[in-house]
């Protein structure tokens, strides 16, 4: 609460204390900066921590695990795990990770007692190029000016809503409130509808289809995951089919909502079919969480999906004000939304950072899951830039074998002559760890030579670079492109 005689004047103040804005605050530390984090929520960790991203990717794994789905090939249909799979036990799970890493993110802020004030349970508004105004929530009568030099807004991202569809968070639900650490069901759902097919939705598809579920994706554009390069998406489709996921592609809805009698979620589609199912959850994408911060008034523009414009500097169109993570936009992860932190603080207190190349890269925690980094092939095609590929299938490699993973591939995109890396895009088991040798060749300028000259470790899925390069090669010399 407010303290009377109290110094609230820093060098930065961070809003929001999702990855970007803990990672502003700590680097700002680092500076030697005194920073206030100010944070809505009585818990720190941002909703990516407490109902998004690691929760997902806990139920992930734990399908993964319980359903046995790497055992299949190996023992058939006897391996696919329990089959009265308990949801508390699932939720228990997620519960305990989100609590170990929130104490993660409350070790990490602790390390700077004399340097970092955070304020908990505290909405906030920005008044000034140099000034917020924090009010506590659960009393708006208990407010706060905090002064600063700059001020970083990372306030991340929430779900965005559908037209006509009434989230009750009991059959219908958003990609936040969806199987979180608060969701109250006793049972698996038996079916479900994903409605859009934003990154989240599809992870979700694709895990309960993996635990046995019903699964419907709908969406209404041809494709989902435009992001990710086609052939990735292709292989990734034909294993959620595999899965008994149906798709409905390019059909449109006309409303949506809660059936009584046995608690359903209904969906009717513009072409008048009608899906019934135990939940359904609303898939239609995030929109920065920032239209409430006043950012307006102080002549910073938001776009009406909420999100912030920046320039290289992350700084906005008031030179103070600085933001970061998904309120900023692509790519909206974790990871590069806490670098993005990191200089959004360096920038602000007015040095300089990095001066390297800097590749991001991009994953989709499905089953199986995606990783990527660089160009795809439909975005060098529509660029008209001549490119390469190799591709070295799972099905080939002996370490797939052994795990029990054979839909997958490694595909290397490189430059005819030079053989310098364009893209590197893997599907399939530890794809999302694979990604990070590609990434570092990328990153140094480095060629498919690279992995022509390198030994690799065998049997090991990180061979499959190998592998793809020798069939890169072999496509340059039959003259394939």
């Amino acid at each position: 609460q407010p303290q009377p005689g109290r110094d609230y004047r820093y060098d930065v103040v961070v809003i929001g204390s999702g990855p970007a804005g803990c990672q502003a605050a700590l680097r700002a530390c680092e500076l030697g900066a005194r920073v206030a984090l100010l944070e809505r929520r009585e818990t720190l960790g941002g909703l990516g921590l407490l109902s998004g991203t690691i929760p997902s990717k806990v139920l992930r794994d734990a399908a993964l695990c319980l359903q046995g789905a790497r055992q299949r090939p190996f023992f058939g249909v006897t391996a696919s795990g329990q089959k009265d799979i308990a949801l508390p036990d699932l939720l228990a799970r997620v519960r305990k990770v989100v609590h170990q890493q929130t104490a993660v993110v409350e070790n990490q802020l602790q390390h700077y007692p004399d340097k970092l004030d955070v304020f908990r349970g505290y909405h906030a508004t920005v008044e000034s190029p140099n000034s917020v105004h924090a009010w506590l929530l659960n009393n708006p009568f208990e407010g706060l000016t905090l002064t600063a030099g700059s001020i970083v807004v990372a306030t991340g991202s929430r779900p965005r809503g559908l037209p006509g569809i009434p989230v009750d968070n009991q059959v219908i639900f958003d990609t936040d409130s969806a199987f979180g650490p608060d969701f109250q069901r006793d049972t698996l759902p038996e079916s479900l509808i994903v409605l859009g097919a934003d990154s989240v939705g599809v992870e979700y598809a694709s895990t309960f289809a993996a635990l046995g579920c019903k699964i419907w994706l709908v969406h209404d554009e041809g494709e989902f995951l435009p992001f990710v390069d086609r052939q990735i998406v292709e292989v990734l489709t034909q294993r959620m089919e595999d899965d008994g996921v149906e798709f409905i592609r390019g059909v449109g809805y006309e409303r949506a909502g809660r059936v009584q009698g046995p608690d359903k979620a209904q969906l009717v589609l513009a072409d008048g079919r009608v899906l019934e199912a135990d939940a359904l959850i609303v898939a239609g994408g995030r929109e920065g969480a920032s239209q409430v911060l006043g950012l307006e008034d102080v002549g910073i523009e938001v776009t009406e999906h909420g999100l912030i414009e920046v320039n290289e500097l992350l700084q906005t169109s008031v030179r103070s004000i600085y933001a970061a993570g998904d309120v900023t936009g692509l790519p909206s992860s974790a990871s590069a939304s806490g670098e993005q932190g990191r200089l959004a603080a360096t920038y602000a207190l007015g040095r300089r950072a990095g001066g390297g190349k800097i590749l991001s890269p991009a994953a989709v925690y499905t089953i199986p899951e995606i990783a990527m980094v660089g160009a795809t092939q439909q975005a060098l095609q529509a660029m008209s830039v001549p490119y390469a590929q190799g591709v070295a299938r799972y099905e080939d490699l002996t370490k797939a074998g052994i795990a029990g993973d054979e839909h997958g591939l490694l595909s290397l995109l490189f430059e005819p002559n030079s053989g310098c890396l364009l893209g590197v895009h893997v599907i399939g088991d530890q794809a999302c760890e694979l990604i990070h040798v590609g990434q570092a060749v990328m990153g140094h300028n480095g060629t498919i030579a690279y992995f022509l000259d390198s030994t690799f470790n065998t049997p090991t899925l990180a061979e499959a670079y190998k592998v793809a390069a020798l069939d890169g090669v072999k496509n340059i010399g039959s003259g394939s492109v």
